[in-house]
């Protein structure tokens, strides 16, 4: 998973809200956050907001080369 990749959100089990599509805008690695968390940032409604990397899954990986 890499910034731009399409991707669904939403926590995967029975009764959990129904996922969105969005595009990947940050990566915070557990190595970078004082918490151990990994954290993908995503577009929700307009608004940028964080989500644990268990609750995405990638779509579409961005096939740009450079």
């Amino acid at each position: 998973m890499k910034v731009g990749d399409l991707v669904t959100v939403g926590p995967r089990h029975p009764g959990a809200t129904k996922p969105f599509v969005s595009v990947v805008l940050e990566i915070c690695t557990p190595e970078m956050q004082a918490s151990g968390m990994h954290l993908i940032k995503v577009v929700e409604r307009g608004q940028s907001k964080w989500y644990p990397v268990g609750y995405i899954e990638v779509i579409n990986e961005d096939r740009r080369s450079g």
